[in-house]
């Protein structure tokens, strides 16, 4: 895996091998590592966003979207991983590509992340829900993000999902803006309708 554009363009970044342990279950998962064509095409339909965005990388692995972000000028990217093996090469690509400052990583459950950082008041531009395999994660962590009022009202969550798995909807006026497939990965975008007046 490298990062493909920005002033870490081409730099390579530490991969997981195909397991990771849950550190709060103990459950073992297939992680799944975002191809770089996928990644390619998500990113030239959230470039718009990025600059100097805050952004959440919630299934983040070993952090191939959230550094990509800051790689391309994110402002500040927090990064989410629960799995000992994939955060242990999350923290050495952060360092390895200088980005200590930009990049704040943290070890704990997405559910336990989103209740932290729904705490602090801070919402976030960009978030991207990627979680590890076929899974009910994505509805729980999209109703969560709005009830905890983590995205900005015109931020973008961006999920990806294998195209066997259902599509969620999305939750209260946060609603699908956008689906794109790439062979077995489908993109799903979100974000805030806009209120009539």
């Amino acid at each position: 895996m490298r990062i493909i554009a920005g002033k870490a363009r081409g730099r390579k970044i530490l991969g997981p091998q195909n397991e990771g342990r849950d550190t709060k279950t103990g459950e073992v998962r297939a992680t799944r590592p975002t191809l770089d064509r996928v990644k390619e095409a998500m990113f030239n339909i959230i470039q718009y966003k990025i600059e100097g965005a805050r952004v959440l990388d919630l299934f983040a692995g070993t952090g191939s979207l959230g550094l990509e972000a800051a790689s391309r000028g994110a402002g500040q990217v927090i990064l989410v991983d629960a799995f000992r093996e994939t955060y242990d090469l999350l923290v050495e690509n952060i360092r390895n590509l200088g980005f200590n400052e930009e990049c704040k990583s943290f070890h704990i459950d997405y559910r336990e992340a989103l209740k932290r950082l729904g705490a602090e008041g801070k919402p976030f531009d960009l978030i991207f829900i990627d979680p590890p395999y076929l899974n009910e994660m994505i509805p729980v962590a999209v109703e969560q993000i709005h009830k905890s009022g983590l995205l900005t009202k015109d931020g973008l969550i961006v999920t990806k999902i294998d195209t066997r798995e259902d599509i969620d909807p999305g939750c209260a006026h946060l609603s699908i803006v956008l689906e794109r497939t790439y062979g077995n990965t489908t993109l799903v975008f979100y974000q805030y309708e806009e209120k009539e007046e």
